[in-house]
């Protein structure tokens, strides 16, 4: 699926969900980081309320539509990761 049509998709997947699509990728990328809902609040400028209700969302989704979720949360990362190797190049995080 190119990248165009994964994000079309998600984005109409977190809409019909009642859920704001960039605040939603954040917090799965940065809860698959190991992050805290208290340090998501922190990075993204949110409430840890805020968080709480999107991450209380996704565990009252179905499971196909979880695990669809995540499948596109997953290509789009996989994009942004081949767009930062392209610019950047293989070098060691912080250099």
């Amino acid at each position: 699926m190119d990248a165009v049509r994964v994000r079309r998709v998600y984005l109409e997947f977190s809409k019909h969900h009642g859920l704001k699509p960039v605040v939603l990728k954040e917090i799965v990328f940065l809860r698959a980081k190991g992050y805290s809902n208290v340090g998501i609040a922190s990075e993204l400028g949110v409430s840890r309320n805020t968080v709480a209700a999107y991450l209380g969302r996704m565990r009252a989704m179905q499971d196909a539509d979880v695990a669809e979720m995540m499948s596109l949360v997953g290509l789009m990362l996989n994009r942004r990761r081949a767009l930062e190797r392209e610019i950047f190049g293989n070098r060691p995080n912080g250099v």
